[in-house]
């Protein structure tokens, strides 16, 4: 009888054991498919967003040579036709094969060709010296409606992924879960497999968490500089907006906009100026203190979160700081202050009731620096200067 009842038991053990071990093949399989999703998503969202910027390239270098003539502005023109349709092909073959995402692909196809034939239409133009016809073209607004289109497939298409993206790791993180599960139930019922079962779940979990790191870490953080990028300084500024709004204690906002540093671009190309940023990163991390956040919110601009209420005089001289830290050479290519800041400031909630009037009421300060003589502070409402400019080379 305790035989038979042993051996009963370990039937039943065997099957338990099978059973879950169909199932843990299962999430495993459904994992690796998870994560074949996930990169069929990033390649889509990636190229995306590459069409656009070459797009614009291509834009910017189409006026700038209708307005100088210079040739050497066609540079990004003729790199970014080509870039344009990789990008686009890219996409295609990303293996992402929403149905409506294909749909907008091709008709964003159709825009970027459109918008490409316009550009090409006003650059031969201009070649031929038809100045007048040339701008003639620019002016009906086809290619700017065109981009506005692009625009705005891209942005919902970019959405869309991303919001599959989440729910893809939301289900990744919860078969993770199971499979870990269903794996420490089978290492209690055969100690001799759960050794090498746990070691192996140990290794996918480190990678796992790792890619979930990065993942984050990407959607939060701005590659170049490691700085929090708009997306985190927005939910940031919002935390921090209600925060204020329920203690009644106010923060400040300033807005900055490097000075010359499409110069740096132009001149030293594209390489010295992401250098430039990530030294610009480093120096004005280096003046923050305590309740003061920092990020980049794209190209030549950042942002400040400073948390408590502090008087003009007090953001001047913080200003001046910011301002004079960029003084010194910032690169081994550069004199000393080849590259300056200017600095808008707004208060909330003296300068706006929410988050978008209180951005709107910096970047006028900003304006006004911007042409009130650049590397000063302006301050919102009075639009005022309250500061010396830069250090000159």
């Amino acid at each position: 009888m305790p035989l038979r009842r042993s051996g009963a038991t370990l039937a039943l053990a065997f099957a338990m054991i099978v059973a879950m071990s169909v199932f843990f093949v299962s999430e495993v399989v459904d994992l690796r498919r998870a994560m074949g999703e996930l990169r069929r998503n990033d390649t889509a969202r990636i190229q995306l967003r590459n069409v656009l910027l070459n797009l614009l390239n291509v834009e910017t270098a189409q006026r700038g040579f209708l307005l100088t003539g210079d040739v050497s502005a066609l540079q990004p023109y003729h790199a970014g036709r080509g870039a344009v349709r990789d990008s686009l092909r890219l996409a295609a073959s990303s293996g992402y094969e929403h149905p409506d995402f294909l749909r907008n692909l091709r008709a964003l196809g159709v825009l970027a060709e459109s918008k490409l034939a316009e550009v090409d239409h006003t650059v031969q133009l201009r070649r031929q010296g038809h100045d007048a016809a040339a701008l003639a073209v620019v002016r009906t607004g086809y290619g700017m409606a065109l981009m506005r289109q692009a625009r705005d497939i891209i942005g919902i298409e970019v959405e869309r992924l991303r919001i599959a993206r989440d729910a893809t790791m939301d289900g990744f993180n919860d078969r993770l879960l199971r499979a870990a599960v269903i794996l420490v139930l089978i290492l209690t019922t055969v100690v001799c497999m759960a050794v090498q079962a746990w070691r192996s779940l140990l290794a996918a979990a480190r990678n796992n968490s790792e890619l979930a790191r990065r993942l984050a870490l990407e959607a939060s953080h701005d590659v170049l500089t490691g700085l929090p990028n708009r997306r985190f300084f927005d939910k940031w500024a919002r935390r921090l907006l209600a925060k204020s709004q329920r203690s009644g204690k106010p923060f400040t906002l300033l807005a900055l906009d490097l000075d010359r540093f499409k110069d740096v671009n132009d001149s030293h190309g594209h390489g010295v100026g992401d250098e430039v940023l990530k030294a610009v990163a480093v120096r004005f991390q280096a003046l923050l203190g305590g309740g003061e956040f920092l990020a980049r919110l794209g190209g030549d601009e950042f942002a400040i979160l400073i948390e408590g209420e502090l008087s003009r005089h007090q953001l001047a001289r913080f200003g001046e700081r910011l301002i004079h830290a960029l003084a010194p050479s910032l690169h081994p290519q550069l004199a000393a202050g080849a590259v300056g800041v200017s600095i808008g400031a707004a208060s909330f909630p003296l300068d706006g009731r929410d988050l978008e009037g209180l951005v709107q009421a910096a970047d006028d300060a900003l304006y006004a620096s911007k042409h009130g003589g650049r590397g000063i502070v302006s301050f919102a409402r009075a639009g005022a200067s309250m500061h010396t400019q830069a250090i000159p080379a």
